[in-house]
């Protein structure tokens, strides 16, 4: 469970910000999740309410915006959806693409008191 891992380092940087600006509780966190980062996110809210016990952020609300895979084609200059995993353009074929999102994991803000 991967999850756990990216919780621990969210709530390292949960209490810097939150120390940073003076907050003594966290009511909740706005979060950017990529679909290639495959985060599940009951295991996420699970391990983070778990992490979160006796701390700054303990009963804070995650809200989770999820970030589709898009991509780019370099050769016909496309952009498209990347659908199951199958990065290839939908337009040419060409396998010679930048995935030009999906790939974000990071806290787009946090509100507390």
């Amino acid at each position: 469970m991967h999850e756990l891992s990216i919780v621990e380092g969210l709530m390292g940087i949960i209490r810097e910000t939150a120390g940073e600006h003076g907050l003594t509780r966290v009511t909740r966190v706005k979060l950017r999740i990529g679909a290639m980062r495959q985060v599940v996110p009951d295991a996420l809210r699970f391990a983070f309410e778990v992490t979160g016990k006796d701390t700054v952020a303990e009963g804070a609300e995650i809200v989770i915006t999820d970030v589709p895979t898009k991509a780019h084609c370099n050769d016909c200059g496309s952009d498209f959806a990347v659908e199951e995993f199958c990065f290839v353009c939908t337009a040419c074929g060409s396998g010679q693409i930048d995935v030009t999102e999906g790939k974000e994991l990071y806290i787009d803000s946090l509100e507390g008191e």
